[in-house]
């Protein structure tokens, strides 16, 4: 059984900001999510919603967001 690891690289306040780099790394074909989406969008004690992408395209995806 083969583990797939995931990394956060990049946080926002904003959701909008979050789906749009969301989107750019979609349209890369890079697979991502976004994590405390909910929570961010209600600004919950200043959730974040958290970008994170498979480990082995990290770099990649780093590349593509200008991080």
């Amino acid at each position: 059984m083969q583990t797939t690891t995931f990394v956060t690289i990049a946080e926002y306040c904003s959701l909008a900001e979050a789906e749009v780099a969301k989107t750019r790394l979609q349209d890369a074909e890079i697979w991502v999510d976004i994590r405390n989406e909910y929570m961010s969008s209600l600004n919950v004690m200043g959730g974040a919603a958290t970008l994170v992408v498979r480990a082995e395209d990290e770099a990649r995806a780093r590349r593509e967001l200008g991080l």
